[in-house]
């Protein structure tokens, strides 16, 4: 009987360890099977990559589609002849089709991508896999992008990172949020832009470890971004800042390694820091000349062609940009050339080759008034007026003037059309969203992983039920108190180098029974990133993310006008108080005091003068 019992809990312990051991190859085998840096950065990948499992070529692929191209392209095709011969797992051949899409965008060929898009969301369907929809949808939002189709890009976006949210889908998720923030962005909605970036690099880890890989933007495209965002806004001292943790990203290399070594160049001579612009352009020139792909070599000499401009090195840059016209218009992109054509109109200018010069801008003036890029359009007049300017011909400064203002207004129209076109794609999503969705219908490989997950979770609550008795959870400690999420604000503030502004009201003189009625009306006016906490029961605080004392001061008349709803008789002294590295939540709130009695201060001298 011994015996027996024994020899069944050696069994059972064995098929036991034999479940655990299935299961955590199941789980660690997607993290196990990631490619190698060295791999990626081989001389020869393709022959290498070839050695490897289908899974893995495509895990290959995804990590070089944005920065070795071609090679990518090469394996793509390499892969689909195999399918034609032997028809790949149905995962794999959905995979296949979704690099695709991403790989012809590198190429332009957008309207193939988008037609490919469409094709393999039905796939997607067809095979059960409705995990892979919103990436399909991403990269046909992609290539609309890419064709000015401003309204289907953010539709599609919107709807894919409904999808991805619905599915768990953390890698989708990235992609969206990276696409929506680039369109805030351009937008000039800056905050929600930081915003979407900052959620984006928080599941990036998980995105990465995602039991299913399907597609993944590079990390360093995120912090370009962030970049990006930061010169836009004018903190060139952040935006230097992330130019160069995106360079030293590990994800960095190939062509990327010369656009983010660009980027540096760039808002070095923004700062006027020659010395760093000639490092950084000596850089990207090596990485340039590594390039074999004709297409991609024409638009980096269009760019470093604008940087020997800055330096001075004008035929260098003249031949740069010649070379790049010729390339571009045999590649049919009108307006990669005609931007070129602007940079070399400046350096004929330079030159003092004036009637080249401006023949050139008037041909391209035509062709921005014709494809209706009234961005274009604007700086093509300033430059003209700001020749005759110097020239002293102010009467036709003046009339390139007026066609530039005419230009600024149709671009501050496009922009308004923009943004409620970005408005009508959330209420779309939303709308769609609140319908009841249809159960998703998962693949058998899933099924399978889910119940051996299942079976494993159930023996080991099994065990943990027999041995002891389950805990109770405190719930006050699940819960974070008001002082931990105001220190995770300002920690989170700090770590991501944006600014947070904290505002001090003052509310002993109002009614307690009116609290109840202004304190959600306060709410209402904020944003949903902001906070607003109970300090004490004479104070309120409200922290502002991504605000400058600037914006927040605008934030506080907004309150002003709140408050003033309820007719109180004293006037409302709101503190302001900014964020630096090494504040505390107390520093804050100190200088959110001495700002406010700063105010009183300022009050009474001035009733007292109007008194005098």
């Amino acid at each position: 009987m011994t015996l027996s019992r024994k020899s069944i809990e050696y069994h059972g312990s064995r098929i036991f360890a034999l479940i655990f051991g299935l299961t955590l190859h199941l789980v660690a085998t997607p993290a196990l099977a990631q490619p190698s840096q060295s791999l990626l950065l081989s001389g020869d990948i393709i022959s290498q990559t070839q050695q490897l499992s289908v899974r893995e070529q495509l895990n290959v692929i995804s990590n070089i589609n944005s920065q070795r191209s071609y090679e990518a392209k090469a394996l793509i095709e390499s892969l689909e002849q195999q399918h034609s011969q032997q028809p790949l797992a149905n995962i794999n051949a959905l995979r296949l089709t979704l690099l695709h899409c991403f790989n012809l965008l590198e190429f332009g060929e957008f309207n193939q991508a988008i037609t490919l898009a469409k094709q393999g969301e039905m796939k997607a369907r067809q095979f059960k896999y409705d995990t892979a929809r919103p990436y399909f949808m991403q990269c046909q939002a992609d290539a609309h992008q890419s064709l000015g189709n401003t309204l289907q890009e953010q539709q599609l976006t919107e709807e894919a990172l409904r999808l991805a949210r619905r599915y768990s889908e953390k890698q989708a998720i990235v992609n969206s949020l990276y696409a929506r923030s680039r369109q805030n962005t351009s937008l000039e909605n800056y905050n929600q832009s930081i915003e979407d970036l900052r959620l984006a690099l928080a599941i990036f880890d998980e995105a990465q470890n995602q039991f299913q890989h399907w597609f993944l933007l590079p990390k360093s495209y995120l912090q370009a971004e962030i970049s990006n965002v930061f010169f836009s806004m004018g903190d060139l001292e952040e935006a230097l800042h992330f130019a160069k943790l995106t360079y030293q990203d590990p994800s960095a290399f190939g062509k990327l390694n010369f656009a983010f070594a660009i980027n540096l160049a760039r808002i070095n001579i923004v700062l006027d820091n020659r010395e760093q612009v000639l490092y950084y352009l000596n850089m990207a020139e090596s990485e340039n000349d590594k390039n074999s792909a004709q297409r991609d070599l024409a638009i980096g000499n269009a760019i470093l062609a604008g940087i020997h401009l800055y330096v001075g090195d004008f035929d260098i840059a003249e031949k740069l940009a010649l070379s790049s016209i010729t390339s571009m218009t045999k590649y049919q992109e009108p307006l990669y050339v005609m931007r070129i054509k602007r940079t070399l109109a400046k350096v004929y200018f330079a030159q003092h080759k004036d009637i080249r010069a401006l023949s050139l801008l008037n041909e391209i003036i035509e062709q921005a008034t014709e494809l209706k890029q009234f961005s274009d359009l604007e700086e093509f007049n300033q430059i003209i007026s700001q020749y005759y300017a110097e020239q002293k011909l102010f009467e036709s400064a003046y009339l390139f003037q007026v066609q530039r203002f005419d230009a600024a207004k149709q671009a501050a129209a496009k922009l308004n059309n923009a943004h409620f076109m970005q408005y009508k794609a959330r209420i779309t999503a939303q709308s769609e969203a609140s319908t009841i969705p249809e159960k998703p219908l998962n693949n058998i490989n899933q099924n399978l992983t889910i119940a051996v997950l299942i079976i494993l979770f159930l023996s080991v609550g099994l065990v943990l039920f027999l041995v002891r008795k389950p805990k109770h959870l405190n719930i006050e400690e699940q819960e974070e108190s008001q002082q931990q999420c105001i220190d995770n604000m300002l920690n989170s503030a700090k770590q991501g180098h944006y600014q947070l502004t904290l505002l001090l009201l003052n509310i002993n003189h109002i009614n307690t029974m009116d609290l109840a009625f202004i304190i959600p009306r306060l709410k209402h006016t904020l944003r949903e990133q902001d906070k607003l906490f109970r300090h004490n029961t004479d104070e309120i605080i409200i922290i502002l993310p991504h605000t400058s004392p600037a914006g927040a001061a605008r934030v506080a008349t907004q309150i002003e006008q709140v408050l003033s709803e309820w007719k109180t008789a004293l006037k409302v002294n709101i503190g302001i108080a900014g964020l630096q590295q090494l504040d505390t939540f107390d520093v804050l709130v100190k200088k959110a005091v001495i700002n406010q009695l700063n105010k009183i201060k300022s009050q009474e001298t001035s009733y007292s003068h109007d008194e005098n």
